[in-house]
């Protein structure tokens, strides 16, 4: 009795110390760093100290075909057929007040858990098109005005600056942006927890599911 008693003890405590290291490891911060220009971007997850590049991928080495059997070998064995199913996206019960109300919970109970540490914009426009230019100058100033004013009041920002501006002689537009935010995965996922019954019942209402197909 005293040998299970101790076994039920060590389990206990293993389970105790795996639920422990796994809040303090959801605990941990973690962030996206995403820099581009003029078409290049490149994108990094921060996790605490360690960084792990996410873009651009990685690329693969190209599989070789299998090279055909001689006379007299074994042919390959047939891949079976397996069944596949596909899902589409049923609009007749989109509800776009409930969506909105359910976006707007969210975001209520997750405006205080981003943090925008970096976000420096620089835009150049320039076209074949002094007129061109122009419009498109008054138009992303505009946008910018709307935009930059809500990225404050929505979230935590320390170090932010967007520069547009336009360059009447230039033929192209160029670009750079560097951003850098960050949360604490415990708060995503309790706030996930909290409303998971109405996200599943969403999704089992919008997404249909059809009939099976097979595919080789």
């Amino acid at each position: 009795m005293s040998v299970l008693l101790v076994i039920l003890a060590v389990l206990v405590g293993l389970v105790l110390f795996a639920l422990l290291l796994i809040l303090l490891l959801l605990c941990v911060r973690t962030g996206i760093d995403v820099v581009g220009v003029n078409g290049d971007i490149s994108a990094e997850v921060c996790y605490g100290p360690v960084r792990i590049p996410v873009w651009p991928r990685p690329r693969r080495k190209k599989e070789q075909p299998p090279s055909e059997p001689k006379e007299g070998g074994h042919k390959p064995p047939k891949k079976q057929k397996k069944k596949k199913y596909r899902y589409s996206f049923n609009r007749d019960e989109l509800d776009i007040g409930e969506l909105a109300d359910l976006t707007h919970r969210l975001h209520s109970e997750l405006t205080d858990a981003v943090q925008v540490s970096r976000l420096r914009v620089r835009v150049v426009i320039g076209t074949d098109d002094a007129a061109k230019t122009g419009i498109l100058l008054g138009q992303s100033a505009a946008i910018t005005g709307m935009i930059v004013p809500f990225l404050e009041n929505t979230f935590s920002m320390r170090d932010y600056h967007v520069d547009v501006d336009a360059d009447f002689e230039a033929d192209h537009t160029e670009w750079a942006f560097t951003v850098f935010c960050w949360l604490r995965p415990l708060r995503v996922l309790w706030c996930l927890l909290r409303h998971s019954g109405e996200l599943y019942r969403m999704y089992k209402r919008m997404i249909k599911k059809e009939e099976a197909i097979t595919h080789e």
